[in-house]
């Protein structure tokens, strides 16, 4: 294992515009996760905004591929597909699922459920164009897994050279992954979303089960948030969302758009960074009744040229799924340049006014060291508390 820089920087209560800050700064921070459960903190009846954020150390696991987006399920294991690596299991494809079990972030274990085998080996194309099968975000909801696909093309000359996703379509699984519809060739054939505008969806996160779909109508829909069909550096960020009672039909038709005017086309932009919005999740945190999404991009380059072992998060947090919106800090990950980051709805943990909690990550994909199933403690940093209902 290459050595990690450990990250240091002072503590900021004030808000403050982004600060870019080196790798080998990094606050690090040290608090017990042993006694995490089920169960997280009550939320209170009051929002605190989060100022600022400080990542701590990162845990690497043996368990090798990229785009990790864990969900945490009623049986307490969090399920995630992997790509372009084996995962925890021992062969490599576009797309594996598996699942990961334990209370203590930094001891975890997991299997292989799927190889996904009908999705193609690792990096097998599927199109005319190159294109292969990629995973987006995963949801569990009353008992049931849900998941998004897309087709990506690596270096898409009509793009600048940047990776492109196209038509994505959501899959669902009601035996933990061990069995999915729809069908690749329905995907393939007949997609939900054509196109790029709603290619990267990744479902907001509502705790164990989505059992923190308490407010914001969650408890009647499930959000999912998309760039404009990018691997890294995509340009915005639009949310849609389905009704609870009709995500498992997996119909594009169900799905409305915020302020969708003339369906997707016409929806609104809740983030527009250009070339700073990589494909990512939303995280709903009850103990501060906040959300918050960590944006990352490659400053220099796009993933397949110029400084591949550099990203960088911006991290931005809300009262409300649909905003507004507000940076809160950026952050430069280098050497590992880590990418596609998930604040996970397990393992969230109160430090006085403040919240810790863990971020699951992978890195620069050409070093091994960095190309593994990572966890990265992560503290969010409020403001005086608002009154509920305040909007802000």
């Amino acid at each position: 294992m290459a050595p990690h820089k450990d990250i240091r920087r002072q503590r900021r209560r004030a808000s403050s515009p982004s600060l870019q800050i080196d790798a080998a700064a990094i606050f690090f921070f040290v608090c017990s996760f042993s006694v995490l459960a089920d169960n997280q903190a009550a939320s209170p009846q009051v929002s605190r905004p989060i100022v600022d954020v400080q990542l701590g150390a990162p845990h690497y696991y043996d368990h090798g591929g990229d785009s990790w987006d864990p969900t945490w399920a009623q049986d307490n294991r969090l399920y995630t597909a992997v790509n372009d690596g084996a995962g925890f299991g021992t062969l490599r494809r576009n797309i594996g699922f598996n699942q990961i079990s334990g209370n203590d972030p930094l001891t975890l274990t997991g299997q292989l459920q799927n190889l996904m085998d009908d999705y193609g080996e690792m990096n097998a194309p599927v199109a005319t164009d190159g294109r292969n099968w990629k995973s987006g975000g995963s949801i569990s909801i009353d008992g049931v897994l849900y998941m998004s696909v897309g087709m990506d093309r690596y270096v898409d000359p009509n793009y600048g050279g940047r990776q492109t996703r196209i038509n994505a379509s959501i899959i669902k699984s009601g035996d933990h992954g061990l069995h999915w519809t729809r069908a690749m060739q329905a995907n393939l054939d007949r997609p939900m979303f054509p196109g790029m505008r709603f290619a990267t969806p990744f479902f907001i996160h509502y705790g164990k089960e989505y059992a923190a779909a308490t407010v914001d109508n969650a408890d009647r829909y499930v959000y999912a948030t998309s760039n404009n069909g990018f691997w890294g550096n995509g340009d915005n960020y639009i949310l849609g969302r389905v009704l609870r009672l009709k995500i498992g039909a997996l119909q594009a038709a169900d799905w409305s758009f915020y302020r969708g005017g003339d369906g997707m086309l016409d929806s609104a932009i809740l983030i527009e960074a250009p070339g700073q919005c990589g494909e990512t999740g939303v995280t709903y945190l009850p103990a501060l009744k906040r959300y918050v999404m960590a944006a990352w991009y490659y400053p220099i380059g796009n993933g397949h040229a110029g400084k591949i072992e550099a990203t960088e998060f911006a991290f931005y947090e809300s009262a409300k799924p649909w905003g507004p919106w507000k940076k809160i800090r950026t952050i430069l990950i280098q050497p590992q340049g880590w990418y596609i980051p998930r604040v996970l709805a397990k393992f969230q943990s109160p430090a006085g006014q403040d919240l810790q909690a863990f971020i699951a990550v992978a890195g620069d994909w050409r070093n091994p060291a960095y190309y593994r199933y990572t966890m990265v403690q992560v503290k969010f940093l409020t403001a005086a508390p608002l009154r509920a209902g305040s909007g802000r």
